[in-house]
């Protein structure tokens, strides 16, 4: 199964991800100011947690992505547990964890109308 995921920063009342598979749709909302590399991590973190044994994780979250593969290090100290935690879960699940392009992200369009509907 496909989990498409995705993260989105403080807008000044909360910071949200998204999370939309063929079965499930989740959106999280957060009342604390994070960055949208946290979300980003969390939607994949949480992704991961729903998904079965050899699913696929997509996000357009280069930096996740090339971080948990190792083709990029992890400069944010905060970021580092994010990082080791979904590597865990890819690594036991043996899961897939695949980048497409921001307009290929189901839930990324997810958070975008939502975005819209909330102005």
């Amino acid at each position: 199964m496909k989990f498409y995921c995705d993260g989105s920063e403080w807008n000044g009342k909360r910071s949200r991800y998204a999370i939309v598979s063929e079965k499930e749709t989740h959106v999280i909302e957060y009342k604390e100011q994070r960055t949208n590399n946290v979300m980003e991590y969390a939607a994949a973190i949480r992704a991961a947690t729903l998904a079965n044994n050899d699913d696929t994780i997509i996000t357009d979250s280069q930096l996740v992505v090339k971080q948990v593969s190792g083709e990029y290090k992890v400069r944010e100290i905060s970021l580092k547990v994010f990082r080791q935690a979904l590597w865990d879960i890819c690594q036991r699940k043996n899961l897939i964890l695949k980048w497409v392009p921001r307009n290929e992200n189901i839930a990324g369009k997810l958070l975008d109308k939502i975005k819209r509907v909330n102005l």
